[in-house]
């Protein structure tokens, strides 16, 4: 946990069911809020439990990112290679179900209509994102004790919540110089290079400056994550059932907000993506 008292905290904003008209207020200007109440006829709150999801995906074969120490990171070398392993997803499940070992386990960002097409009838896409600029919903599945590191996306993301908790610090994009990311030719410009619960003030003094907002959303909570908002994501313990499941929908972003600090750096790093896609 963040122990910084020249940071400030804010609270973000719950509403109960929103209209998509309602919901501009907050998308417009990218500002992030929590809704609840928008997920009330998901299948998904109630079905996908060990028994159900072991049903219908038990023997497809997943790639589980493995962590020694909680947190999932990228690598300045690889980019988003992690230390994996594939095994089948009732493997996955029971290695969740045990008591904590020295490993962390997570099934990160997976396609939901690609890989687990059985549980896409479970979801509903929400009314909030205009259909024609959504990609595929992805999932997310661990227990307690996981970490994603303080980071960026490029896209908009409404992050669902289905099974246990999850705690976020989000920060905005224009304190991005604040953060520290990693350099913009690197693989993962998107990430920053503090770890912000031990803050090295005397390597990143300019963190102390930053101001984030903080919130837990609860099975049943959607959380509006705008475009290139850096955010830390914190799994929570829930001593009555292990898996913590979340489901992402990603919205590609109108242009403007390819002008803000992080925006301009993606924009920066598009040759070289475009010359490694293209092998050139």
């Amino acid at each position: 946990m963040i122990k910084n008292d020249l940071t400030a905290v804010k609270q973000i904003e719950r509403i109960e069911q929103p209209t998509r008209e309602v919901f501009q207020n907050f998308l417009s200007p990218r500002k992030p809020v929590i809704i609840t109440g928008a997920m009330k006829s998901w299948n998904a709150l109630t079905l996908w439990k060990t028994d159900y999801l072991n049903a219908l995906v038990g023997n497809t074969q997943v790639d589980i990112s493995v962590s020694q120490n909680s947190f999932f990171t990228g690598n300045l070398e690889h980019g988003f290679a992690k230390l994996k392993q594939k095994m089948n997803f009732i493997e996955f499940i029971n290695l969740l179900q045990k008591d904590k070992s020295t490993d962390n386990y997570y099934l990160q960002q997976q396609s939901i209509p690609a890989n687990f097409p059985q549980l896409f009838p479970d979801i509903e896409f929400p009314k909030y994102f205009d259909k024609k600029l959504l990609i595929d919903p992805t999932i997310w599945i661990g227990s307690g004790g996981n970490i994603s590191p303080l980071h960026y996306d490029a896209m908009d993301n409404l992050f669902s919540q289905v099974s246990g908790r999850k705690r976020f610090l989000l920060f905005d994009p224009q304190q991005t110089s604040s953060l520290y990311p990693f350099p913009a030719d690197s693989k993962i410009p998107h990430m920053s290079q503090i770890n912000i619960d031990k803050p090295d003030f005397d390597k990143f003094p300019n963190f102390p400056k930053a101001k984030y907002f903080e919130c837990i959303i609860e099975a049943g909570e959607i959380l509006f994550i705008p475009v290139f908002w850096w955010h830390q994501v914190y799994s929570l313990e829930n001593l009555n059932n292990k898996l913590n499941i979340s489901v992402n929908f990603w919205s590609k972003p109108p242009i403007s907000q390819f002008f803000t600090p992080p925006g301009r750096r993606f924009i920066a790093q598009l040759p070289k993506i475009l010359k490694s896609a293209l092998k050139i």
